[in-house]
Protein backbone atom coordinates (compact mmCIF):
# COMPACT_ATOMS: atom_id res chain seq x y z
CA UNK A 1 0.00 0.00 0.00
CA UNK A 2 1.21 3.53 -0.75
CA UNK A 3 2.25 5.76 2.12
CA UNK A 4 -0.66 7.45 3.89
CA UNK A 5 0.25 10.92 2.63
CA UNK A 6 0.36 9.68 -1.00
CA UNK A 7 -3.19 8.39 -1.31
CA UNK A 8 -4.73 11.14 0.79
CA UNK A 9 -3.06 13.88 -1.22
CA UNK A 10 -3.83 12.26 -4.57
CA UNK A 11 -7.53 11.55 -3.93
CA UNK A 12 -10.31 13.77 -5.28
CA UNK A 13 -12.52 13.37 -2.23
CA UNK A 14 -15.26 15.60 -3.67
CA UNK A 15 -16.38 12.76 -5.96
CA UNK A 16 -17.25 10.67 -2.89
CA UNK A 17 -19.63 13.20 -1.29
CA UNK A 18 -18.94 14.30 2.28
CA UNK A 19 -15.52 13.57 3.75
CA UNK A 20 -13.40 14.48 6.77
CA UNK A 21 -10.32 13.25 8.62
CA UNK A 22 -10.87 10.36 10.98
CA UNK A 23 -10.79 11.09 14.72
CA UNK A 24 -10.49 9.05 17.89
CA UNK A 25 -14.30 8.91 17.99
CA UNK A 26 -14.23 7.00 14.70
CA UNK A 27 -11.76 4.40 15.97
CA UNK A 28 -12.80 0.75 15.73
CA UNK A 29 -11.40 -1.07 18.75
CA UNK A 30 -8.38 1.23 18.82
CA UNK A 31 -7.82 1.43 15.04
CA UNK A 32 -8.39 5.05 13.97
CA UNK A 33 -9.22 5.57 10.29
CA UNK A 34 -7.38 8.17 8.24
CA UNK A 35 -10.52 9.32 6.43
CA UNK A 36 -14.30 9.10 6.94
CA UNK A 37 -16.32 9.19 3.71
CA UNK A 38 -20.02 10.12 3.85
CA UNK A 39 -21.57 9.67 0.39
CA UNK A 40 -24.90 11.31 -0.45
CA UNK A 41 -25.75 9.05 -3.41
CA UNK A 42 -25.28 5.36 -4.33
CA UNK A 43 -22.98 6.30 -7.23
CA UNK A 44 -20.63 8.00 -4.76
CA UNK A 45 -20.51 4.82 -2.67
CA UNK A 46 -19.53 2.83 -5.76
CA UNK A 47 -16.86 5.38 -6.73
CA UNK A 48 -15.38 5.28 -3.24
CA UNK A 49 -15.16 1.49 -3.31
CA UNK A 50 -13.48 1.46 -6.73
CA UNK A 51 -10.88 3.95 -5.52
CA UNK A 52 -10.26 2.07 -2.25
CA UNK A 53 -9.86 -1.16 -4.21
CA UNK A 54 -7.30 0.36 -6.58
CA UNK A 55 -5.31 1.79 -3.66
CA UNK A 56 -5.70 -1.37 -1.53
CA UNK A 57 -7.17 0.65 1.38
CA UNK A 58 -8.74 -1.22 4.29
CA UNK A 59 -12.36 -0.05 4.42
CA UNK A 60 -15.02 -0.58 7.08
CA UNK A 61 -18.67 0.23 6.35
CA UNK A 62 -20.51 2.01 9.17
CA UNK A 63 -24.15 2.92 9.65
CA UNK A 64 -24.58 4.54 13.07
CA UNK A 65 -21.99 2.36 14.74
CA UNK A 66 -24.21 0.33 17.10
CA UNK A 67 -22.51 -2.98 16.21
CA UNK A 68 -18.99 -1.89 15.23
CA UNK A 69 -17.61 -3.89 18.16
CA UNK A 70 -18.82 -7.14 16.58
CA UNK A 71 -15.94 -8.97 14.92
CA UNK A 72 -12.19 -9.35 15.26
CA UNK A 73 -10.20 -6.24 16.24
CA UNK A 74 -8.70 -4.75 13.04
CA UNK A 75 -4.94 -4.25 12.81
CA UNK A 76 -5.54 -0.98 10.95
CA UNK A 77 -8.33 0.87 9.16
CA UNK A 78 -7.72 3.34 6.33
CA UNK A 79 -11.30 4.38 5.56
CA UNK A 80 -14.63 4.35 7.32
CA UNK A 81 -17.36 4.47 4.68
CA UNK A 82 -20.48 5.85 6.35
CA UNK A 83 -24.04 5.33 5.08
CA UNK A 84 -25.38 7.97 7.50
CA UNK A 85 -26.42 10.33 4.67
CA UNK A 86 -28.32 7.58 2.81
CA UNK A 87 -31.14 7.85 5.30
CA UNK A 88 -34.59 8.03 3.73
CA UNK A 89 -37.45 5.79 2.73
CA UNK A 90 -37.25 5.80 -1.07
CA UNK A 91 -40.69 4.43 -1.93
CA UNK A 92 -43.50 2.96 0.18
CA UNK A 93 -45.91 0.94 -1.96
CA UNK A 94 -48.47 0.58 0.79
CA UNK A 95 -51.01 -1.03 -1.54
CA UNK A 96 -48.53 -3.83 -2.26
CA UNK A 97 -47.18 -4.00 1.31
CA UNK A 98 -43.59 -3.34 0.22
CA UNK A 99 -41.06 -0.58 0.89
CA UNK A 100 -37.69 0.40 -0.55
CA UNK A 101 -35.46 2.14 1.97
CA UNK A 102 -31.94 3.54 1.93
CA UNK A 103 -29.36 1.64 3.97
CA UNK A 104 -28.60 4.47 6.39
CA UNK A 105 -32.15 4.92 7.66
CA UNK A 106 -32.81 3.74 11.21
CA UNK A 107 -35.20 0.81 11.58
CA UNK A 108 -37.10 2.72 14.29
CA UNK A 109 -37.57 5.73 12.00
CA UNK A 110 -38.76 3.50 9.16
CA UNK A 111 -41.38 1.79 11.32
CA UNK A 112 -42.58 5.15 12.58
CA UNK A 113 -43.27 6.21 9.00
CA UNK A 114 -44.84 2.89 8.02
CA UNK A 115 -47.20 3.06 11.01
CA UNK A 116 -48.97 6.01 9.38
CA UNK A 117 -50.40 3.45 6.94
CA UNK A 118 -50.94 0.76 9.58
CA UNK A 119 -47.93 -1.29 8.41
CA UNK A 120 -44.56 -2.33 9.82
CA UNK A 121 -41.35 -4.19 9.14
CA UNK A 122 -41.49 -6.89 11.87
CA UNK A 123 -37.87 -6.85 13.03
CA UNK A 124 -36.71 -6.03 16.55
CA UNK A 125 -33.35 -4.76 17.70
CA UNK A 126 -31.98 -3.70 21.08
CA UNK A 127 -30.21 -0.74 19.48
CA UNK A 128 -32.49 2.23 18.85
CA UNK A 129 -30.15 3.63 16.19
CA UNK A 130 -29.69 0.40 14.20
CA UNK A 131 -29.79 1.18 10.48
CA UNK A 132 -31.41 -0.91 7.79
CA UNK A 133 -28.01 -1.69 6.26
CA UNK A 134 -26.58 -2.73 9.61
CA UNK A 135 -29.56 -4.94 10.44
CA UNK A 136 -29.22 -6.73 7.09
CA UNK A 137 -25.42 -6.99 7.20
CA UNK A 138 -25.54 -8.70 10.60
CA UNK A 139 -28.86 -10.50 9.89
CA UNK A 140 -29.93 -9.21 13.29
CA UNK A 141 -33.23 -10.52 14.65
CA UNK A 142 -34.94 -10.71 18.04
CA UNK A 143 -37.98 -12.50 19.49
CA UNK A 144 -40.16 -11.69 16.45
CA UNK A 145 -37.94 -14.06 14.47
CA UNK A 146 -40.15 -16.94 15.65
CA UNK A 147 -43.03 -15.81 13.43
CA UNK A 148 -41.54 -13.45 10.86
CA UNK A 149 -38.00 -14.71 10.37
CA UNK A 150 -34.78 -12.73 10.01
CA UNK A 151 -34.03 -9.78 7.69
CA UNK A 152 -32.97 -12.36 5.09
CA UNK A 153 -36.50 -13.80 5.09
CA UNK A 154 -38.19 -10.42 4.61
CA UNK A 155 -35.93 -9.12 1.84
CA UNK A 156 -37.24 -9.11 -1.72
CA UNK A 157 -34.70 -6.81 -3.36
CA UNK A 158 -31.50 -4.86 -2.86
CA UNK A 159 -29.12 -2.43 -4.51
CA UNK A 160 -25.46 -2.84 -3.62
CA UNK A 161 -22.17 -1.22 -4.57
CA UNK A 162 -19.39 -3.64 -5.54
CA UNK A 163 -15.67 -3.11 -5.09
CA UNK A 164 -15.16 -2.67 -8.85
CA UNK A 165 -17.30 0.48 -8.72
CA UNK A 166 -20.51 -0.94 -10.19
CA UNK A 167 -24.02 -0.74 -8.73
CA UNK A 168 -25.97 -3.99 -8.89
CA UNK A 169 -29.69 -4.54 -8.34
CA UNK A 170 -30.93 -7.87 -7.02
CA UNK A 171 -34.53 -8.97 -6.74
CA UNK A 172 -37.38 -6.52 -7.34
CA UNK A 173 -40.18 -4.48 -5.80
CA UNK A 174 -42.89 -7.14 -5.60
CA UNK A 175 -43.01 -10.21 -3.40
CA UNK A 176 -43.11 -12.72 -6.29
CA UNK A 177 -40.14 -11.20 -8.14
CA UNK A 178 -37.10 -13.41 -7.52
CA UNK A 179 -34.61 -12.04 -10.07
CA UNK A 180 -31.25 -12.05 -8.35
CA UNK A 181 -33.00 -13.25 -5.19
CA UNK A 182 -30.11 -15.32 -3.84
CA UNK A 183 -27.60 -12.49 -4.23
CA UNK A 184 -29.56 -10.29 -1.83
CA UNK A 185 -29.79 -13.18 0.60
CA UNK A 186 -26.03 -13.66 0.40
CA UNK A 187 -25.44 -10.12 1.65
CA UNK A 188 -27.49 -10.87 4.79
CA UNK A 189 -25.06 -11.74 7.57
CA UNK A 190 -21.98 -10.88 5.48
CA UNK A 191 -20.97 -8.10 7.91
CA UNK A 192 -20.05 -5.75 5.07
CA UNK A 193 -17.27 -8.03 3.84
CA UNK A 194 -18.60 -8.53 0.29
CA UNK A 195 -20.25 -5.31 -0.87
CA UNK A 196 -21.97 -2.19 0.46
CA UNK A 197 -25.76 -2.24 0.73
CA UNK A 198 -27.17 1.09 -0.49
CA UNK A 199 -30.89 0.29 -0.39
CA UNK A 200 -33.19 -2.65 0.30
CA UNK A 201 -36.76 -3.64 -0.51
CA UNK A 202 -38.82 -5.53 2.07
CA UNK A 203 -42.22 -7.11 2.25
CA UNK A 204 -44.33 -5.60 5.06
CA UNK A 205 -47.19 -6.69 7.29
CA UNK A 206 -50.19 -4.90 8.82
CA UNK A 207 -49.65 -3.71 12.40
CA UNK A 208 -51.49 -6.17 14.71
CA UNK A 209 -54.61 -4.83 16.39
CA UNK A 210 -53.55 -6.07 19.82
CA UNK A 211 -50.97 -8.17 21.65
CA UNK A 212 -50.94 -10.34 24.76
CA UNK A 213 -48.14 -12.30 26.43
CA UNK A 214 -48.16 -15.19 28.87
CA UNK A 215 -45.08 -15.35 31.11
CA UNK A 216 -44.69 -18.69 32.91
CA UNK A 217 -42.08 -19.34 35.65
CA UNK A 218 -40.38 -22.70 36.17
CA UNK A 219 -37.86 -24.30 38.46
CA UNK A 220 -37.24 -27.22 36.07
CA UNK A 221 -35.75 -26.44 32.66
CA UNK A 222 -36.97 -29.75 31.24
CA UNK A 223 -40.58 -28.85 32.05
CA UNK A 224 -40.07 -25.41 30.48
CA UNK A 225 -38.61 -26.94 27.32
CA UNK A 226 -41.44 -29.46 27.08
CA UNK A 227 -44.05 -26.71 27.40
CA UNK A 228 -42.25 -24.60 24.78
CA UNK A 229 -42.18 -27.56 22.39
CA UNK A 230 -45.87 -28.25 23.00
CA UNK A 231 -46.82 -24.65 22.21
CA UNK A 232 -44.63 -24.65 19.08
CA UNK A 233 -46.13 -27.91 17.83
CA UNK A 234 -49.74 -26.85 18.46
CA UNK A 235 -52.11 -25.15 16.04
CA UNK A 236 -51.50 -21.86 17.85
CA UNK A 237 -49.66 -19.07 16.06
CA UNK A 238 -47.52 -17.11 18.54
CA UNK A 239 -45.28 -14.34 17.20
CA UNK A 240 -42.63 -15.18 19.81
CA UNK A 241 -41.67 -17.98 22.21
CA UNK A 242 -38.79 -16.80 24.39
CA UNK A 243 -36.98 -17.85 27.53
CA UNK A 244 -35.07 -15.91 30.16
CA UNK A 245 -32.79 -17.85 32.51
CA UNK A 246 -30.69 -16.05 35.11
CA UNK A 247 -27.98 -18.35 36.45
CA UNK A 248 -25.87 -17.08 39.31
CA UNK A 249 -24.59 -17.67 42.83
CA UNK A 250 -27.79 -16.28 44.36
CA UNK A 251 -30.55 -17.84 42.27
CA UNK A 252 -28.47 -20.84 41.28
CA UNK A 253 -30.51 -21.39 38.14
CA UNK A 254 -33.60 -21.95 40.28
CA UNK A 255 -35.98 -20.05 38.01
CA UNK A 256 -36.49 -19.73 34.28
CA UNK A 257 -39.21 -17.83 32.44
CA UNK A 258 -41.04 -18.83 29.28
CA UNK A 259 -42.86 -16.07 27.41
CA UNK A 260 -45.44 -16.77 24.69
CA UNK A 261 -46.67 -13.78 22.73
CA UNK A 262 -49.72 -13.46 20.49
CA UNK A 263 -50.39 -10.44 18.27
CA UNK A 264 -53.32 -10.42 15.84
CA UNK A 265 -57.01 -9.42 15.99
CA UNK A 266 -58.51 -8.96 19.44
CA UNK A 267 -60.75 -12.02 19.17
CA UNK A 268 -58.01 -14.32 17.86
CA UNK A 269 -55.50 -13.07 20.43
CA UNK A 270 -57.96 -13.72 23.25
CA UNK A 271 -58.77 -17.23 22.00
CA UNK A 272 -55.11 -18.22 21.43
CA UNK A 273 -54.01 -16.83 24.78
CA UNK A 274 -56.65 -18.91 26.53
CA UNK A 275 -55.62 -22.06 24.66
CA UNK A 276 -51.92 -21.49 25.35
CA UNK A 277 -52.52 -21.01 29.07
CA UNK A 278 -53.89 -24.55 29.23
CA UNK A 279 -50.57 -25.89 27.84
CA UNK A 280 -48.33 -24.17 30.39
CA UNK A 281 -47.54 -25.83 33.71
CA UNK A 282 -45.60 -22.97 35.28
CA UNK A 283 -46.96 -20.12 37.35
CA UNK A 284 -48.47 -17.88 34.66
CA UNK A 285 -48.79 -14.10 34.49
CA UNK A 286 -50.77 -12.45 31.66
CA UNK A 287 -49.45 -9.16 30.28
CA UNK A 288 -51.20 -6.64 28.07
CA UNK A 289 -50.76 -3.03 27.00
CA UNK A 290 -47.86 -1.05 28.46
CA UNK A 291 -46.70 -3.89 30.72
CA UNK A 292 -46.62 -6.29 27.78
CA UNK A 293 -44.63 -3.93 25.57
CA UNK A 294 -42.21 -3.12 28.39
CA UNK A 295 -41.49 -6.81 29.06
CA UNK A 296 -40.49 -7.43 25.45
CA UNK A 297 -38.46 -4.24 25.21
CA UNK A 298 -36.50 -5.41 28.23
CA UNK A 299 -36.17 -8.92 26.83
CA UNK A 300 -34.64 -7.64 23.58
CA UNK A 301 -32.16 -5.41 25.46
CA UNK A 302 -31.18 -7.79 28.27
CA UNK A 303 -28.02 -9.24 26.65
CA UNK A 304 -26.64 -5.69 26.30
CA UNK A 305 -27.89 -3.55 29.19
CA UNK A 306 -25.48 -4.91 31.82
CA UNK A 307 -21.68 -5.10 31.47
CA UNK A 308 -20.14 -8.39 30.48
CA UNK A 309 -19.29 -10.68 27.59
CA UNK A 310 -22.12 -11.46 25.19
CA UNK A 311 -22.19 -14.60 23.03
CA UNK A 312 -24.59 -15.75 20.34
CA UNK A 313 -25.38 -19.48 20.46
CA UNK A 314 -27.33 -21.82 18.21
CA UNK A 315 -28.72 -25.31 18.77
CA UNK A 316 -31.49 -27.64 17.68
CA UNK A 317 -34.77 -26.50 19.29
CA UNK A 318 -35.26 -29.95 20.80
CA UNK A 319 -31.93 -29.56 22.63
CA UNK A 320 -33.12 -26.59 24.71
CA UNK A 321 -33.16 -28.44 28.10
CA UNK A 322 -29.65 -29.76 27.47
CA UNK A 323 -28.44 -26.27 26.57
CA UNK A 324 -29.88 -24.75 29.73
CA UNK A 325 -28.38 -27.59 31.78
CA UNK A 326 -25.01 -27.13 30.08
CA UNK A 327 -24.96 -23.41 30.89
CA UNK A 328 -26.10 -24.12 34.44
CA UNK A 329 -23.30 -26.65 34.93
CA UNK A 330 -20.73 -24.19 33.59
CA UNK A 331 -22.00 -21.52 35.97
CA UNK A 332 -21.66 -23.82 38.95
CA UNK A 333 -18.18 -24.99 37.96
CA UNK A 334 -16.85 -21.49 37.27
CA UNK A 335 -18.81 -19.44 39.80
CA UNK A 336 -19.46 -16.81 37.11
CA UNK A 337 -22.99 -15.40 36.84
CA UNK A 338 -24.62 -15.89 33.43
CA UNK A 339 -27.91 -15.10 31.76
CA UNK A 340 -29.43 -16.92 28.80
CA UNK A 341 -31.93 -15.04 26.63
CA UNK A 342 -33.18 -17.27 23.87
CA UNK A 343 -35.66 -17.95 21.09
CA UNK A 344 -37.08 -21.25 22.34
CA UNK A 345 -38.87 -22.23 19.14
CA UNK A 346 -35.97 -21.37 16.83
CA UNK A 347 -32.87 -22.66 18.64
CA UNK A 348 -30.79 -19.52 19.00
CA UNK A 349 -30.07 -16.96 21.68
CA UNK A 350 -27.60 -14.88 23.65
CA UNK A 351 -25.56 -15.77 26.69
CA UNK A 352 -24.29 -12.87 28.79
CA UNK A 353 -21.35 -13.71 31.03
CA UNK A 354 -20.90 -11.24 33.85
CA UNK A 355 -17.50 -9.57 33.69
CA UNK A 356 -14.47 -10.92 31.86
CA UNK A 357 -12.81 -13.18 34.44
CA UNK A 358 -13.23 -16.75 33.29
CA UNK A 359 -15.16 -15.77 30.14
CA UNK A 360 -12.53 -17.14 27.75
CA UNK A 361 -12.60 -20.51 29.53
CA UNK A 362 -16.42 -20.59 29.34
CA UNK A 363 -16.28 -19.89 25.59
CA UNK A 364 -13.82 -22.72 24.99
CA UNK A 365 -15.91 -25.13 27.06
CA UNK A 366 -19.07 -24.20 25.17
CA UNK A 367 -17.31 -24.81 21.86
CA UNK A 368 -16.19 -28.20 23.13
CA UNK A 369 -19.81 -29.37 23.53
CA UNK A 370 -19.78 -31.67 20.51
CA UNK A 371 -23.17 -32.05 18.87
CA UNK A 372 -24.98 -29.72 21.29
CA UNK A 373 -24.17 -26.20 20.09
CA UNK A 374 -23.88 -25.35 16.42
CA UNK A 375 -22.17 -21.98 16.77
CA UNK A 376 -20.67 -20.00 19.63
CA UNK A 377 -19.91 -16.48 18.39
CA UNK A 378 -18.44 -13.74 20.59
CA UNK A 379 -20.25 -10.47 19.89
CA UNK A 380 -19.26 -8.24 22.82
CA UNK A 381 -16.00 -8.75 24.70
CA UNK A 382 -12.95 -6.95 25.96
CA UNK A 383 -9.66 -6.96 24.09
CA UNK A 384 -8.09 -9.60 26.34
CA UNK A 385 -10.84 -12.08 25.50
CA UNK A 386 -10.68 -11.35 21.79
CA UNK A 387 -6.94 -11.97 21.87
CA UNK A 388 -7.45 -15.24 23.71
CA UNK A 389 -10.16 -16.73 21.47
CA UNK A 390 -11.29 -16.21 17.88
CA UNK A 391 -14.65 -14.44 18.02
CA UNK A 392 -16.12 -16.51 15.17
CA UNK A 393 -14.80 -19.92 16.17
CA UNK A 394 -13.94 -22.77 13.85
CA UNK A 395 -15.64 -22.45 10.44
CA UNK A 396 -14.94 -26.04 9.45
CA UNK A 397 -15.58 -27.27 5.92
CA UNK A 398 -17.48 -24.11 4.94
CA UNK A 399 -14.35 -21.97 5.32
CA UNK A 400 -13.09 -22.68 1.79
CA UNK A 401 -16.45 -21.77 0.27
CA UNK A 402 -16.60 -18.50 2.21
CA UNK A 403 -13.09 -17.54 1.13
CA UNK A 404 -13.95 -18.27 -2.50
CA UNK A 405 -17.00 -15.99 -2.26
CA UNK A 406 -14.87 -13.30 -0.65
CA UNK A 407 -12.31 -13.42 -3.47
CA UNK A 408 -15.08 -13.18 -6.07
CA UNK A 409 -16.72 -10.09 -4.59
CA UNK A 410 -13.66 -8.42 -3.05
CA UNK A 411 -10.53 -9.59 -4.88
CA UNK A 412 -8.38 -6.84 -3.36
CA UNK A 413 -9.51 -7.81 0.14
CA UNK A 414 -10.34 -4.26 1.22
CA UNK A 415 -13.71 -4.69 2.93
CA UNK A 416 -14.21 -5.10 6.68
CA UNK A 417 -10.48 -4.99 7.55
CA UNK A 418 -10.30 -8.78 8.17
CA UNK A 419 -12.87 -8.48 10.99
CA UNK A 420 -14.75 -11.50 9.63
CA UNK A 421 -16.58 -13.75 9.40
CA UNK A 422 -15.66 -13.84 5.70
Amino acid sequence: MAATTDWRQAADFAQFGGHRPGTALDAIEGAQPSVVLEPFEPAQVAAALAWASRERLQTVVRGRGSKLGWGRPPSHVDIVLSTARLNRAIEHRYGDLTVTVAAGMALADLNQQLAQHGQWLPLDTPFTDSTIGGVIATNEAGPLRHRYGTPRDLLIGMTMALTDGTLVKSGGHVVKNVAGYDLAKLMSGSFGALAVIVDATFKLLPVPATACTLVARYTDAKVLAADAAQVAASQLEPVAIDIRALLGPVVGGSECQLAVRFATSREATRAQTSAARALLRGSVDELEGVREGAWWSEQVRRPWTSPGTTLRLSWLPASLPDVVQCVHDLQRSTGVAMELTARAGVGTGFLRIEGEDGAAAVIEQLRAQDGLLGHVVVLRAGGDIKRAVDVWGEMGSVSGVLQSIKRTFDPAGILNASRGPI
